[in-house]
Formats: C-alpha cells, structure tokens, sequence
C-alpha cells in the first residue's frame, strides 16, 4: 500500500510528513489536485501539477518572497477539489482570485520635530482571496535591501493596510523608504506596492 494516497485527507497527510527528514525550515505537506495544479497563483509558487508536495516560504536578504516547493510524488487521479479537507489554501490555492492595489503609499513630508505620518494602502479583490495579510518593509536613504517591519519603537500597523510613524526623529528616518507585501489566506499571488518615502522639511 502505497504512502501516498489520492484524497486530500488528515491521515494522508500524516503519513506522507512521516518520509520527510528533519529540517530547519519550516515545510509543510500540501495536497494538490488538478484544479489546484492549474491556476498561476500555485504555478508561481513552484507548484505545477497534481500529487503531494513539500513547500516552505521564506525571506530573503533584500526583502523578497521566495518559494521552495518540492513534489514528493505525482498523481494521476487524485481527489477533486470539492472533497479537500486540509487548511493548505494560503499555499495552494483553490480558485482563481486576484488582488489589486487601487491607492499607493503616497510620499510623506514632515515637520523639522519628530512627528506622527502614515503611509497606507487600498485594493480592489477578484475571485474569493479571503482575508488579505499585509507586511511593511523599510529601505535606509542609502541601502539597496528590504526589511520587514515590526510593531515596535516608531512602528504601528506593520501587519495592517496602514504603517504609522510616531514620533519619528529627522536625524533617523529622513530618506526612509517604505513599501508593503500583500498576500491572501486564498493563496493568491502576492502583490508589492511601490515605495513612498519620508521626507523631512
């Protein structure tokens, strides 16, 4: 009997995590049927037919989203999509959806003191992408490299549609670049807003 079954199920998916060896990074078992395996928001994480597979997601060095998918084994037949039981969908998406950004983060000019400023976000959705997840990332005046946000010291919002600056010093934040990462817990594709940046009067 093979250790790879056809349906997308939570005794499947237990003996498939079963032939995986210890790791660092943080995989995760997906099941994937040949709904799934054609949409380009799975295709665009590495993931391009139907069977079970390894993924795990990280970021890089200069702030990027990267994927690392691994198929452990294809199938010919498997299970339709209507009969999925596994919570995969951020990594492998069911439907076609899609997420747009309607307003980007616009430049902010402040006061020579430390003030309070926002840069913030809208989109429009297509399909069903379900809650959309937001990430703040910053770049120095002279830095080539992205990094993520935390709510902490000047932060708030960094997980929101809205980053708010508090109280935040000229001599430090001047020539700031901010930028955010949109994903969906539909799994679609994720979406990058272009930069806007504090300037100091």
């Amino acid at each position: 009997m093979s250790l790879y079954g056809r349906t997308d199920s939570n005794a499947n998916k237990t003996k498939v995590e079963r032939t995986i060896a210890a790791s660092s990074q943080a995989k995760t078992i997906v099941f994937v049927d040949e709904t799934e395996a054609r949409l380009n928001e799975n295709r665009q994480r590495g993931i391009d037919g139907p069977g079970w597979w390894s993924y795990f997601t990280y970021t890089d060095a200069a702030g990027n989203t990267r994927h690392k998918a691994e198929k452990l084994v294809a199938l010919g037949n498997p299970d339709t999509n209507a009969n999925e039981t596994q919570a995969d969908d951020t990594i492998a998406a069911d439907v076609a959806s899609a997420v747009t950004i309607t307003a980007q983060p616009a430049n902010v000019t402040g006061a020579a003191t430390p003030f309070t400023g926002t840069f913030a976000v809208t989109t429009s959705t297509t399909g069903t992408p379900g809650t959309l997840t937001y990430q703040w990332q910053v770049q120095t005046p002279t830095g080539t490299r992205w990094t993520n946000i935390t709510n902490a010291g000047v932060y708030t919002g960094a997980t929101t549609n809205t980053l708010t600056l508090t109280a935040a010093a000229k001599a430090t934040y001047n020539g700031y670049k901010f930028r955010v990462k949109i994903n969906s817990a539909g799994g679609t594709e994720e979406v990058i807003s272009n930069s806007a940046t504090l300037t100091y009067a």
